[in-house]
């Protein structure tokens, strides 16, 4: 929840805070700093600028929802990181959550969302660069068919996910990241690039981190967060991930590549597995295929991006 400042002087100092701080940053992304809202027990606090299904919109809900996450002095860095579980609660499971937005909770899941309050400062976090990619940390320990996720979306007024009336026309961005759906029990950065759909500055970030597969999470599930980043590439970040086209297959432990409709000049290809790190390099000039050899990859999924100036083109692959 957002920290209440509780004095004239912090309040002024707050002020100069905020207006000295560029919008292109997270706000307490290493979860050092925390706070107990009113209406939660001192056993439970929440991480400043962050909130949880008990801090929701819905006071008819807030008392019966479960606590799902819980200060860790497990960290990357610092002292404190978060740490997210899902959990049974009234005949369902309740997937850890955290976000910098705010929930709208419903006994059912199909009708809960969070959301982006513009009226209310508590509960949204201005944001106006255009990164490159969201970064950080996480550990994880999913039951078996679960894993958590991260999500970002970069947006102008107002915004939600799920997306309960199907209206996406204010989101600028999205980067979004799937934890392993195996034990991770050490510290292992992830790297997941923002997907532009338009040319606007976004005015806001909505952020949720889970320790579960939203309605299909399984109890028992559990996920650990710290330091989370934005990364730029450039002064003006990636315009757009939809200029040009990229084509990709893989077969017979190869992968065949191809990009047409770019400036002319040597784009720089980068294979990397579903924790962000990079497998394979190789570079390719616009309008040429190339043939790169993947035998050494296990199967699974791999992101196969083609960066061209400050660009970059992602396609999805399944290797055999």
């Amino acid at each position: 929840m957002k920290k209440i400042l509780l004095s004239l002087f912090a309040v002024f100092s707050g002020f100069l805070v905020l207006h000295a701080q560029s919008a292109d940053t997270l706000e307490n992304p290493g979860f050092e700093s925390w706070e107990v809202p009113i209406g939660l027990p001192a056993a439970h606090p929440e991480p400043v600028n962050w909130s949880g299904i008990k801090t929701s919109d819905n006071p008819n809900v807030n008392p019966m929802a479960p606590v799902n996450w819980a200060r860790c002095d497990t960290a990357h860095s610092g002292k404190y990181s978060l740490r997210l579980f899902n959990v049974s609660a009234l005949g369902l499971v309740a997937t850890g959550t955290m976000s910098n937005g705010r929930y709208h909770t419903e006994v059912s899941s199909s009708t809960s969302y969070v959301f982006t309050d513009t009226a209310n400062p508590l509960w949204n976090t201005p944001f106006t660069g255009r990164p490159d990619s969201l970064v950080g940390w996480f550990m994880c320990k999913p039951l078996s068919g679960d894993h958590g996720n991260v999500l970002a979306i970069l947006h102008t007024g107002y915004a939600q996910t799920p997306l309960v009336n199907h209206d996406s026309s204010t989101w600028v961005a999205k980067a979004s990241f799937d934890l392993p759906n195996t034990d991770v029990d050490k510290w292992v950065r992830f790297s997941t690039p923002f997907h532009y759909y338009s040319d606007k500055s976004p005015q806001y970030i909505l952020i949720v981190l889970t320790s579960g597969n939203g309605a299909k999470a399984l109890a028992g599930s559990s996920a650990m967060f710290d330091d989370l980043n934005v990364v730029y590439n450039n002064s003006t970040g990636i315009k757009d991930y939809e200029k040009g086209t990229l084509d990709v297959f893989a077969h017979n432990k190869q992968l065949h590549i191809g990009i047409k409709n770019v400036p002319r000049g040597t784009c720089k290809i980068r294979v990397l597995n579903i924790l962000g790190r990079v497998q394979v390099t190789a570079t390719l000039q616009n309008g040429d295929n190339k043939t790169i050899d993947i035998s050494s990859l296990p199967s699974g999924i791999y992101l196969v991006q083609a960066q061209y100036g400050n660009h970059i083109l992602v396609k999805k692959i399944l290797v055999h």
